[in-house]
């Protein structure tokens, strides 16, 4: 008996899990060391490994089909003009878009455990400086009278009162293509001997968050007041379908596609007619009979 229990033992203190029987320091020779040095080394010397920044990003919109097809003209036109530079340059601050799983609950012995059954997606904000012809607020109140009158109880098609997909992109410091050389480059390189001509480069997108069948369901409010002058600004509150988050290709991996699944027993494919098992006459027998006898 004590054979089997020392067998126990050893095979728990090496396994996978790194448990050690409730005696001593599970795995410690994982632990990596706090090593400065180090860290400095073989992280931070890598322009991709450094800290991001909150700021630096760009937002572009896609006009829904509704702001196409009831007005006359590409006023309204996101992508292009005035107004896709407002929506984007004048965007103070936003809410990147957060994600939860949804799970359920399921008791048998003991304490209960919790498996995923869905995903849930938080609303989508965007905090914009108003233009001295308001014309970003008016595009978001045109959107809204047009997708949700308050003037009847009709509602059109749900498609044509959504925008297909609205973009954010990350930009970061360097790590873009070289800036060509112009006089205020030179006179900066002159004046910092330290600072060369091959660390001038652009700024690189290093992510991009796609939000799926938007539209607006806030407009919020605007305090007014005859203080001292400050910037006006609007806070527009969004609900979306789904997001995708899309980094860059280096650090990204797709997974492995067109798994092939062998069907189950009595599996059936309503495409192709076909059946790892079929079912036969004398199964539906077999399971008529069955049920008269139990």
């Amino acid at each position: 008996m004590a054979f089997f229990s020392a067998i126990n033992a050893l095979l728990t203190t090496n396994s996978g899990s790194g448990t050690t029987n409730g005696i001593g320091i599970p795995r410690k020779d994982t632990a990596r060391y706090p090593s400065l040095q180090g860290f400095i080394s073989n992280t931070m010397k890598k322009d991709d490994n450094s800290p991001s920044f909150t700021n630096l990003f760009s937002i572009n919109f896609a006009t829904p089909r509704c702001m196409r097809q009831y007005f006359g003209s590409d006023r309204f036109a996101s992508e292009t003009g005035d107004l896709g530079l407002l929506m984007d340059y004048y965007a103070l601050n936003l809410s990147l878009p957060s994600k939860q799983i949804t799970t359920g609950t399921q008791v048998n012995v003991g304490s209960p455990w919790r498996y995923p059954t869905g995903t849930a997606f938080s609303q989508f904000n965007v905090n914009f400086i108003m233009p001295r012809s308001q014309y970003t607020r008016t595009f978001f109140e045109r959107w809204t009278q047009v997708m949700a009158s308050d003037s009847n109880q009709y509602t059109g098609f749900y498609d044509d009162m959504v925008s297909p997909v609205i973009r954010i992109y990350k930009w970061e410091r360097g790590g873009g293509d070289q800036a060509p050389i112009t006089a205020d480059m030179r006179r900066a390189i002159a004046e910092n001997p330290g600072i060369s001509w091959s660390l001038a480069r652009y700024y690189k997108v290093t992510a991009c968050w796609e939000l799926q069948n938007c539209f607006p369901y806030n407009i919020g409010t605007v305090q007014l007041n005859n203080s001292a002058a400050t910037i006006m600004n609007l806070t527009v509150g969004f609900y979306y379908e789904r997001y995708r988050f899309y980094p860059e290709e280096a650090f990204d991996d797709y997974g492995i596609r067109n798994k092939i699944r062998i069907p189950a027993d009595n599996y059936w494919d309503s495409a192709t007619n076909e059946s790892g098992n079929p079912i036969t006459l004398w199964d539906i027998l077999g399971s008529a009979i069955n049920s008269f006898i139990i």
